[in-house]
């Protein structure tokens, strides 16, 4: 049987088009091991190409033929795309903050900086629309997993029509990874029995290394290599994730070009920093400490940051400041133990950025010193939304008290002033903070109407294609326009077909005419963008935007009913070719032309998916999704398991619940964690105690730790060796969300200590923790009494843990 030519077989098999455009390249000799070829890529992954050899009954009369690798087209770049978290537009020096970014200027001055740029204002739906190129209602993601819903633009499911950036690179021939954030696994898919199609491997990222969810401690995160958890933090003191991260991408580029010169990398880089918990080294936090940078407060802040946003060409000098907030405390009305704390968590949320900042910086010289930098589209995207203002009014020692409506009062807050921002802390500084860096705009994240929820510096680099070095670009582009800019600028078009499932175009609009100078002050080529959040929501339209009042402070979590989504809501107007900063509202002035920017908005929410709006939160975050633990009461284990998010762990909140462990304590005794969830920051665990010097080893205890605000312990008796059980038995005082209780802690059958506790967590333990059983993987939950080191391993047996849980009894919340 003799085969057809390479050529005539790649064009049966799709590979090859015959238009002279769009002309395969192909190298090497047809069929041997070295050839490699192109594709169109509008089917992905391509057809297997036949067999272009000849096959006799003997191997010596025969050919033989290898199909081609394929590769992207010539000259395609490698592509660095960097995005930090929760970083306000007014924050990096490159676009008029007082935080040095040295790396992010490097990006501006050797190519562009845009200050015109948008996101959707919270987390995962930005990194959504980032990685598909479509609008986060379209990508599934109208709000972060945590408190997704069953309606298509809601679920927190990037559908298979949606690929993903990462899928048509790795298609067409590129090596793509993951590193940082991951906050688009949906939830409840987040533990080891996946499935995995909507981790990042699954999602055509063939390489990922970094933490699942909305946070993680630097110092202790819940770190995952591909879907394999690890632990590299434990016995390995200073240890912190944002060094860690940019060591891992260096390698990983090193190792590629060691092994594979010619391959393209796309490199997804995506730290923690600068979303609470607010994590940096000691070094960090004495170099920005020493410039005294926020001493002044946030009033002055917000005139210092807009008056280098105008020496520096980031606002036009016709710009207005928009006025400071009735419903946020100037600095000159604060008491002096007030400034000396919020300075305190400024100072570390500016080193935070600055160390944030200063590893990427490393991987950027990593790839000048790997002689890639001229080969290298570098796109660094300063936050996925604006400053975040979740450490309520006064700030917190710990996030997790916010998403439990918990003000931590400032007097309280001096308890953790020492080693804030140290492994001691999960820190998030005071709202106004947020206000402030977020300048010259009004509001922060969550808020999707106003433009310091959505706007972000954007810098892009990539020698001798970019012709207006260090120049300043003030187009209107979202965040839906970096995927289609990267397929451009490596040649590689948008699929007609991925794995079988028919493709929806991408919304988004290249942004390579920008690189031009002739085209610096161009129209831009996006001129339509809706935006919705939590119910607010604006449209932008040939410089013109319409946008809702925000009707609650994001600094508030209320379990209040919000008003009406759809009537409860005032409208504001702006031009912002003229008024960039939306500081002068026209609505009253020209209703006419309100009307016709609403009616634009809701055509546009029908074709988006964004339909049923709903500004509920906490109703949200407690409705019934997926779950691998829905409809069950009773939870057996034996043996050990670690690593389990709580999506996959037995629910104890706002119930009553019974844990049996029935263990094995050997001759000697036995010390160390039978079960928890949680860790330092909230959680429980029922273990045996360690003891000081062997003294009190072996006493069986069940802690609860509220928040990291208290901690309630049943102590009972040391366990002599042989079979025992252990029941820990909780009756809760509720209906109603944190309800404390009376629990009772038995040993083979007998009561031996009852106690009560007042408050109990309502909403959530810690998130980046995890339930874990016979050791504690990640942070321990005893302060000082009881305190012990992880991971704490149980050195009996443990032959069968049993949890029963009672009905919720904190299920009416009224939105």
């Amino acid at each position: 049987m003799k085969a057809t030519s390479l050529a005539l077989s790649l064009i049966t098999a799709g590979l090859l088009t015959i238009s002279v455009a769009k002309a395969q390249q192909v190298t090497g000799t047809p069929g041997s091991p070295g050839a490699t070829t192109t594709i169109d890529g509008k089917q992905l992954p391509p057809p297997d190409p036949p067999f272009g050899g000849v096959i006799e009954e003997r191997a010596s009369e025969s050919k033989p033929w290898w199909a081609p690798r394929i590769v992207p087209p010539k000259g395609a770049p490698n592509v660095l795309l960097i995005m930090t978290d929760d970083v306000g537009f007014g924050a990096p020096g490159t676009f008029g903050g007082v935080v040095p970014t040295p790396a992010l200027d490097r990006i501006a001055q050797n190519g562009l900086r845009y200050t015109n740029f948008h996101s959707t204002s919270l987390c995962s739906p930005t990194r959504a629309a980032l990685i598909t190129g479509r609008n986060h209602h379209v990508a599934g993601f109208g709000v972060v997993d945590e408190i997704a819903t069953g309606f298509p633009g809601y679920d927190s499911i990037i559908l298979k029509a949606n690929s993903t950036i990462g899928t048509i690179l790795k298609e067409n021939g590129y090596a793509t990874s993951w590193f940082g954030k991951d906050h688009n696994t949906p939830s409840y898919q987040a533990t080891q029995a996946g499935p995995f199609d909507q981790w990042p491997i699954g999602m055509g990222f063939e390489y990922f290394y970094g933490f699942v969810g909305g946070d993680a401690s630097q110092w202790q995160p819940n770190l995952f290599r591909n879907t394999t958890a690890i632990y590299p933090f434990q016995g390995n003191p200073g240890w912190n994730l944002t060094t860690a991260m940019a060591d891992e991408a260096i390698q990983y580029m090193r190792q590629l070009k060691e092994i594979a010169p010619e391959k393209p990398f796309f490199v997804y880089y995506v730290p923690g920093g600068t979303h609470a918990p607010h994590h940096p080294t000691a070094e960090w936090v004495k170099k920005i400490s020493d410039m005294h940078l926020f001493d002044g407060g946030w009033n002055k802040l917000r005139e210092t940051i807009f008056a280098n946003q105008k020496r520096l060409g980031i606002m036009p000098e016709s710009a207005k400041l928009t006025p400071w907030p009735k419903e946020l405390p100037n600095w000159d009305s604060l008491s002096w133990d007030e400034k000396k704390l919020f300075i305190k968590q400024a100072d570390v949320y500016g080193a935070y950025l600055a160390y944030t900042d200063q590893q990427i910086g490393r991987v950027i010289q990593a790839v000048e010193d790997l002689g890639e930098l001229n080969n290298t589209l570098i796109i660094y995207i300063s936050g996925d939304n604006g400053a975040s203002a979740e450490g309520m009014i006064n700030g917190t020692p710990n996030e997790f008290t916010t998403f439990n409506g918990v003000s931590v009062p400032v007097r309280d807050q001096f308890l953790w002033y020492e080693f804030w921002g140290s492994e001691r802390t999960y820190p998030h500084f005071a709202a106004p903070w947020a206000w402030a860096l977020d300048t010259p705009f009004k509001w922060m994240k969550q808020v999707a109407s106003h433009f310091g929820g959505t706007a972000q510096g954007v810098a892009m680099s990539w020698p001798g294609h970019i012709n207006d070095v260090g120049g300043v670009r003030r187009q209107f582009h979202h965040i839906i326009d970096i995927a289609p800019t990267i397929l451009e600028a490596s040649g590689i078009p948008q699929p007609q077909m991925s794995n079988g499932i028919e493709q929806r175009p991408m919304d988004g609009v290249s942004m390579t005419y920008t690189w031009d100078k002739a085209n610096a002050v161009a129209p831009s080529r996006r001129t339509t963008q809706y935006f919705e959040m939590l119910g607010n929501r604006a449209i932008y339209h040939d410089g013109w935007v319409a946008a809702t009042t925000p009707a609650t402070l994001p600094w508030e979590l209320s379990t209040a009913t919000p008003p009406d989504v759809i009537t409860g809501y005032n409208w504001e107007l702006y031009n912002v070719q003229t008024d960039p900063t939306e500081s002068d509202d026209l609505a009253t002035r020209m209703p006419g032309k309100l009307k016709e920017m609403q009616d634009l908005f809701y055509a546009e929410a029908q074709k988006n998916n964004v339909l049923p709006l709903d500004n509920s939160s906490l109703a949200r975050w407690n409705t019934p999704r997926p779950s691998l633990t829905a409809g069950r009461n009773v939870f057996t284990y034996s043996g050990g398991l670690s690593g389990v998010p709580a999506s996959g762990a037995p629910d104890i909140l706002n119930k009553s619940y019974t844990i049996t462990a029935e263990v094995e304590i050997p001759e000697g005794g036995a010390e160390g964690m039978i079960v928890t969830q949680g860790g330092r920051f909230g959680g429980y665990g029922l273990f045996l105690s360690k003891g000081e010097f062997g003294v009190g080893r072996g006493k069986v205890v069940f802690l609860y730790n509220l928040l990291d605000l208290k901690r309630t312990i049943w102590e009972g008796p040391e366990m002599e060796a042989g079979k025992h059980m252990i029941v820990f038995d909780f009756k809760s005082d509720g209906p109603g969300l944190g309800k404390g209780g009376t629990g009772v802690l038995s040993v083979d059958g007998k009561e031996v200590v009852r106690n009560s506790m007042e408050h109990a967590t309502p909403i959530t333990f810690p998130e980046d923790e995890t339930f874990d059983i016979g050791q504690d993987t990640r942070t321990g939950l005893a302060l000082v009494e009881y305190r012990y080191d992880v991971p704490f391993k149980f050195t009996g047996k443990i032959d069968k843990l049993t949890f029963k849980l009672e009905p919720e009894q904190g299920a009416t919340v009224k939105p």
